[in-house]
């Protein structure tokens, strides 16, 4: 028994008649279940953006790739000019002063959790014990993951790795070498022979 996959639109009819009159003018391959003179649609603006609404006939200029302008139906957008991004509450995204603030005093922040940004207390925290920093990414905060990286110790108290140039007692900053060795690294041919890694 074979299964058929089953068939789904790569492309709007409207979006068929674009691609085909902007690339191949005067080229009928398709046979639509309706007739529209797509020959007849003025895009003017439309192909400054490249992206155009998938209404039938209309040939207004959108920001966003796939959907309709706003008189046929289409997705709200940030209230700010040129904004492409989703609006929250009040009709603005979260970058332009939409959706709800932090509840202290004075702070004017995107709310998280709880009516609190990130800062005040808001959001996923830290899972490691003892810590209420807001975690970034892992469920752990950055000296958390940095921490446990250098073995649980501070640069103070031996976490950290020294420069492995021979005999240089600096602290290394990136890629095996201290500051002052990568920036001559970079600039000079520098003997690479010292290195002892």
């Amino acid at each position: 028994m074979t299964k058929t996959p089953p068939t789904t639109e790569l492309f709007t009819v409207a979006e068929i008649h674009f691609i085909c009159s902007a690339f191949a003018p005067g080229v009928s391959a398709l046979e639509p279940a309706y007739t529209t003179d797509v020959a007849a649609i003025d895009f003017g603006s439309a192909l400054e953006t490249g992206f155009v609404c998938l209404a039938d006939g209309c040939a207004t200029s959108i920001p966003w790739r796939r959907g309709h302008c706003k008189a046929h139906g289409g997705t709200k957008r940030c209230s700010h000019t040129g904004c492409p991004r989703g609006p929250q509450k009040g009709g603005f995204c979260i970058a332009h002063g939409g959706g709800r603030r932090c509840s202290m005093d004075g702070c004017n922040k995107a709310v998280q959790t709880l009516g609190l940004c990130k800062a005040h207390g808001g959001g996923i925290r830290c899972g490691a014990d003892g810590c209420d920093k807001s975690s970034q990414g892992g469920g752990y905060c950055r000296n958390t993951v940095a921490a446990s990286a250098r073995g649980q110790f501070c640069a103070k108290h031996g976490g950290f790795r020294h420069c492995h140039v021979a005999g240089c007692p600096r602290t290394d900053r990136g890629g095996g070498l201290c500051d002052t060795h990568r920036i001559q690294t970079k600039s000079s041919t520098h003997d690479m022979s010292v290195l002892h890694i």
